[in-house]
């Protein structure tokens, strides 16, 4: 690793701590200057246009590609906090970030669900799994999770619940469902007990990577013949959240989302008030055109 994205990389950790940008981060820079092999202070806006048709000859998504790019503007706008003569940033952004329109999030079918939870039978990551799908986690949250985030025992009246630290290291709060509870003492009562207070561990006792997770995801899809990604449970839950009638702004507050909008796009994808206007338009046009045929 370079020295300069060592230093940018301790920078990012000691402002945000608990967030995972400085894992992706890193590990972007590491690949683009991988690719580049050239010093860093040589990089031009030519290289990051030809960076950009890499990345999109190699079929990385839109979203992929400007994370990239957010993370080498990010280390470029670091050297020129750190150094009187800093490099010039090679990343433009009306020229390099690439315009990406709405899309809907990608929910599974709850077939799907059962036929992939059939196959997750280890305490901890059928745990893992199911902090996703009942809880909304993000991979990255399952795994920054810590004994004491954990409430299992509330007071009367109250859920047992979980202290989440999300994007931009923003804290909240999570309800546990009567399942991912169960799943989640179940794995409380075989972790091996060390010195770590993270609560998934691999065997060595040591705290599992953000890839170690997706991994293990991954030989369970092929074990269910299914596919499916992390982040992909977590939309399930919201869109389940959504056909239970939940008021948009309380999932808002379980997913973490900053803003409401970003919510209202589960509305999108399963939105019982149209699917019953659908559904009451056709059968008015299938009566009209059961009349009109015998007529």
């Amino acid at each position: 690793m370079l020295a300069e994205v060592a230093r940018f990389s301790k920078w990012l950790r000691r402002r945000s701590p608990h967030a995972t940008t400085v894992v992706h981060y890193t590990n972007d820079l590491e690949l683009f200057f991988a690719w580049a092999d050239k010093p860093f202070d040589t990089v031009t806006l030519h290289d990051i246009d030809v960076y950009i048709e890499h990345a999109q000859a190699l079929g990385h998504t839109v979203a992929t590609i400007n994370r990239r790019l957010a993370a080498i503007r990010a280390f470029y706008a670091f050297l020129s906090l750190e150094s009187d003569t800093p490099p010039a940033n090679p990343v433009l952004p009306k020229r390099h970030f690439i315009r990406q329109g709405r899309r809907l999030p990608r929910d599974v079918e709850d077939d799907t669900i059962t036929r992939l939870f059939a196959v997750i039978t280890a305490p901890r990551d059928r745990a893992m799994f199911l902090l996703m799908l009942r809880c909304g986690l993000r991979v990255g949250e399952v795994r920054s999770l810590s004994l004491n985030d954990l409430y299992l025992q509330p007071t009367a009246g109250q859920l047992p619940r979980l202290w989440v630290s999300g994007k931009n290291d923003c804290r909240r709060v999570v309800y546990l469902s009567a399942q991912a509870e169960r799943a989640l003492r179940a794995w409380l009562d075989v972790r091996p007990v060390v010195e770590s207070q993270t609560v998934f561990l691999n065997r060595f006792g040591r705290p599992l990577t953000v890839t170690g997770i997706q991994e293990r995801l991954a030989r369970y899809c092929r074990a269910a013949e299914v596919w499916l990604t992390c982040h992909q449970l977590r939309h399930t839950f919201a869109r389940q959240l959504v056909e239970a009638g939940m008021p948009v702004t309380s999932i808002q507050k379980l997913l973490g989302h900053a803003r409401l909008r970003t919510t209202q796009v589960y509305l999108h994808i399963s939105d019982p008030q149209v699917q019953a206007d659908y559904q009451a338009a056709m059968a008015s046009l299938a009566q009209r055109g059961a009349a009109e045929g015998g007529a």
